[in-house]
């Protein structure tokens, strides 16, 4: 990944970071972590989706549908309806032409009970249907947030590029709020704006850099360079 600008969220519960980075760091000095581990999650950028299956099996990797009572299935598909709401998944603009080979994004989702049905029933190819946003929001609530707790580490890779600025805003508050006490790690190439920083003193570095608006979620600038993480400043 050179030449990629790394955004870190590094939240704690008071809001300073739990990584301290020097202003260049050699990755050969990074820590070495054994995957696969419980204690790290990535989400790239390049989601993959089985065909002819029912939709809260794979979100779940799971068989509900078939290994629990009617009670705890409900409870189940209650609770990625929920979460998938609280990311407004079913807010689409009226009838448009994705950006994704001209597919015809008219929402085919219409409120809750139509979402509930599509996860309960077996669909050739259900992922196809969707459009990129909200394939990232079903990528983003099936490894974190159906969880009890975020994982200690949390890769994120480009997942946001194809959400709108209002489903952003959302997940990066979302996110925020439920891995507080994790490390975030976050590959985002958007809203890159040159010679804009936040504290023109914060780094000593040339000021024909870019830098990454902290939209409130980012903590820090990791730059990837040369086998090197260099920190920058974030702007507003």
């Amino acid at each position: 990944h050179n030449n990629k600008d790394i955004m870190t969220a590094e939240i704690s519960a008071t809001g300073d970071s739990l990584v301290e980075v020097d202003d260049a760091l050699s990755s050969s000095q990074m820590l070495s972590i054994s995957m696969p581990s419980a204690d790290v999650v990535e989400i790239s950028q390049n989601f993959y989706w089985p065909l002819y299956t029912k939709p809260i099996d794979w979100i779940y990797q799971s068989l509900p549908s078939d290994t629990f009572d009617e009670k705890q299935r409900d409870a189940m598909v209650d609770r990625v309806v929920e979460e998938l709401n609280s990311l407004s998944f079913l807010r689409e603009i009226s009838p448009v032409w994705g950006e994704e080979e001209g597919k015809n994004l008219t929402a085919t989702n219409t409120g809750p009970n139509t979402l509930r049905n599509d996860l309960i029933e077996e669909k050739e190819d259900w992922f196809n249907g969707l459009s990129g946003g909200q394939k990232s929001k079903v990528e983003l609530v099936r490894n974190i947030f159906l969880a009890n707790s975020c994982p200690k580490v949390l890769l994120i890779d480009e997942t946001m590029a194809p959400l709108d600025p209002s489903s952003k805003s959302l997940v990066m508050a979302k996110i925020k709020r439920f891995c507080k006490d994790s490390v975030v790690l976050v590959i985002y190439h958007n809203d890159v704006d040159d010679n804009k920083f936040v504290e023109e003193d914060h780094f000593d570095e040339d000021m024909t850099q870019t830098c990454v608006p902290s939209n409130n979620f980012f903590d820090d600038n990791l730059h990837l360079e040369g086998g090197a993480l260099v920190r920058r400043a974030v702007c507003l």
